[in-house]
């Protein structure tokens, strides 16, 4: 399915997202909005708008005292692990490669 304004087959695949047709089609005319919005946007005049008239506000970042606070015991933070191995969570392989 290809559209003028919406190439949602291109969008599918930059998003790595699997629709079907009938989620496409209900999808395109909602981003033909968007993209109408962001043309209205676009097309407004900003030459009275002085550049740079309004400055990015810098506030620095906030510090905290580096303290130390109680934490979880390994016994606590396993508690509820559906699996284990010795003093860790077991995970499901995530990364194909050498055993």
């Amino acid at each position: 399915m290809v559209n003028k304004i919406i190439d949602i087959e291109h969008i599918c695949t930059l998003a790595a997202l699997h629709l079907t047709e009938e989620e496409k089609k209900e999808l395109v005319p909602q981003l033909e909005k968007i993209v109408e919005w962001v043309k209205q946007i676009a097309e407004l005049d900003l030459s009275q708008i002085e550049e740079n008239s309004y400055p990015a506000i810098d506030f620095p970042a906030p510090f905290r005292s580096d303290t130390v606070q109680p934490s979880l015991t390994v016994k606590e933070a396993l508690i509820n692990a559906p699996e284990r191995g010795r003093d860790f969570f077991k995970v499901p392989k995530v990364i194909e490669g050498k055993e």
